[in-house]
């Protein structure tokens, strides 16, 4: 009998009201990644969308939400949906353009209680269903769920992780991002995304070196960077410092190489997967030559020479099997 994957995600549907959830909430029971907000006028139209279709009767679609050791639900969206509805029961925003209910134009919640106390409460009653990844489930597969339902850009999916594996995560990989310097224009601009991107090219230099191979070679991305993450976590205050004097030198001798030869574009490509993997392998180049005494700019140039490599690279699955071949090509071009 062949031998299945035991992969699987535990979850359970739950309906809560909209009452119950800002209660929750309240209680640091339901939590928000740290993620960057929309503008205000965004969030007024998107608030009012959600009121307009709770009071029309519809309904709304499932969130996906992920339980934490301490019993707290880390709301997984994309767009923001459930936050900003509690922001309006804050009292932060009004509604605005309703189409089906223009006398609730530039309202707020109070005011919608004491003159129309009835609708008030059918939006307070109104019940979300929430699908809830139980504690037990491996978080790469948390993380995974976003590949499948909401498709998160980095930003997002980095606070979604910060959160979701809490520790000191967050606090070591913006250490290191801020060693990168401002000066390097091809990473973007938001925090969590350059920590993703740290993050990334960690995983990279982890499989180089050896310090996957006790989990197998047959870990996907997400448990890629699950593996990662716990390494990270593992390593002690010296590592830090290093790794972040690694990222600064590595950062400075890029910035010298790409200026004369605009590499695949990394400014334009910043916060895109091309990128992701570019920086992975570059950064990586660095390293492998400083520690072999290789000339860095000769050997940044020798690696980038071989487009069929980068096409490959750019093409085929994040994997270790895949890493290590691509890295076995760029030593050869390297001697």
């Amino acid at each position: 009998m062949e031998k299945f994957s035991g992969n699987y995600i535990d979850c359970y549907e739950k309906k809560v009201s909209v009452q119950q959830i800002y209660q929750m909430y309240r209680e640091r029971r339901i939590v928000f990644p740290e993620v960057p907000l929309m503008k205000r006028y965004k969030k007024i139209e998107r608030v009012s969308g959600i009121v307009e279709i709770i009071l029309l009767g519809f309904a709304l679609p499932t969130i996906y939400v992920s339980e934490r050791q301490d019993g707290s639900l880390l709301v997984l969206e994309a767009d923001d949906r459930l936050r900003c509805l509690i922001e309006f029961l804050e009292g932060n925003y009004p509604v605005r353009g309703l189409e089906f209910y223009p006398e609730l134009d530039g309202w707020g919640i109070e005011q919608m209680e004491q003159q129309f106390p009835r609708r008030a409460s059918w939006l307070l009653d109104y019940r979300f269903s929430f699908l809830i990844i139980e504690y037990t489930t491996p978080r790469y597969m948390h993380m995974q769920m976003g590949n499948y339902i909401e498709r998160w850009n980095f930003t997002r999916e980095q606070g979604i992780r910060n959160k979701l594996y809490e520790g000191d995560l967050e606090q070591r990989l913006h250490f290191l991002e801020q060693k990168i310097g401002k000066s390097a224009s091809f990473f973007s601009k938001a925090a969590l995304n350059r920590q993703y991107m740290v993050l990334r090219i960690l995983m990279y230099h982890f499989v180089r070196v050896g310090e996957m191979t006790e989990w197998g070679e047959s870990l996907n991305f997400q448990q890629l960077l699950d593996r990662s993450v716990v390494l990270i976590l593992e390593r002690d205050n010296q590592w830090l410092d290093e790794t972040a004097d690694a990222f600064r030198e590595a950062t400075e001798e890029i910035l010298e190489w790409e200026q004369g030869t605009f590499f695949y574009e990394l400014e334009r490509e910043k916060g895109k997967e091309r990128q992701a993997k570019t920086l992975g392998y570059i950064y990586n180049v660095v390293w492998m030559c400083r520690k072999r005494g290789y000339i860095i700019q000769r050997g940044l140039e020798q690696a980038a020479s071989d487009r069929e490599l980068w096409k490959m690279i750019e093409n085929e699955k994040v994997s270790i099997a895949c890493i290590r071949k691509h890295f076995d090509m760029i030593e050869e071009r390297l001697q």
